[in-house]
């Protein structure tokens, strides 16, 4: 689940409101809980055990997330997205 961070640093370049820590979290979250459920896993419980084990383990990534440009309309997209890979190929870019 590593590569799933990526897009949270990708976007560096893309003009727009800076992501606020919230906006980060809200990312990642939606990243590991789409993840779990391509892998199969719907348990309420375990996503959120998930979610907060990598908030965790890329707290500095996440601390370098914060006040990176998002994308014009990037926290919409990022809230109907459907897969991971939208998030990263379509919403964030």
């Amino acid at each position: 689940m590593r590569r799933l961070l990526a897009p949270l640093l990708l976007f560096a370049a893309c003009r727009g409101e800076p992501a606020t820590a919230a906006d980060c979290r809200e990312i990642l979250d939606r990243i590991v809980a789409l993840e779990l459920a391509e892998q199969g896993y719907r348990d309420p419980a375990l996503t959120q055990r998930k979610q907060e084990a990598f908030a965790q383990r890329y707290a500095a990534e996440m601390t370098r997330c914060e006040g990176v440009r998002l994308p014009a309309g990037a926290r919409e997209c990022v809230a109907r997205a459907g897969s991971s890979e939208q998030i990263s190929h379509e919403c964030l870019r």
